[in-house]
């Protein structure tokens, strides 16, 4: 698949089948955006560069489906198709709830669940908080959007009046 994630795009809890093809997942992904973003397919020629499952061994003691990546060759029809996605909520394959989502790096993943805490605290002072690519951090505090790419930058930013507490250390 490549090293570049920015065109890729991740299906999760799709089911897998006897025989899969690079064409049959084409075609998965294709009935997917058909029964859930009817309005896309007459927008945009969806064209994809390469799509496959990951892990590439099958497991029969996995218990959910391997994930599919799909690559456009446009990054534009991926951020259409996740844009879509977000605001329908809920997105099905034959009628079954899957996920879509942005292939992100592990770096970036691990990043983003760093922010975990900080983000639930912010949510909780209705801070509407944020977490853009890859890894930023970003809330609005006195009506004005902050935005924070490392815990340092926002330790700095605390004494202003971030609900920012440092974990105290026990004896």
């Amino acid at each position: 698949m490549g090293l570049c994630k920015k065109t890729n795009l991740r299906l999760i809890g799709v089911p897998e089948s006897e025989g899969e093809s690079g064409t049959k997942l084409e075609n998965t992904l294709q009935d997917i955006i058909q029964e859930n973003f009817p309005n896309l397919v007459g927008q945009a020629n969806i064209q994809i560069q390469e799509i496959q499952r990951t892990p590439q061994r099958y497991s029969s003691r996995r218990a959910t489906p391997r994930h599919i990546i799909a690559r456009f060759t446009k990054v534009e029809m991926k951020e259409k198709t996740l844009r879509a996605a977000r605001e329908k909520c809920r997105v099905t394959h034959k009628g079954k709830p899957i996920r879509l989502t942005a292939d992100l790096s592990a770096e970036t993943l691990q990043a983003r669940r760093e922010w975990g805490p900080i983000f639930n605290i912010l949510k909780e002072k209705n801070l509407q908080p944020r977490i853009s690519y890859p890894a930023k951090l970003s809330f609005i505090s006195e009506g004005e959007m902050k935005s924070f790419t490392d815990k340092q930058m926002l330790r700095d930013f605390s004494p202003l009046g971030l609900p920012y507490k440092r974990p105290r250390r026990k004896h």
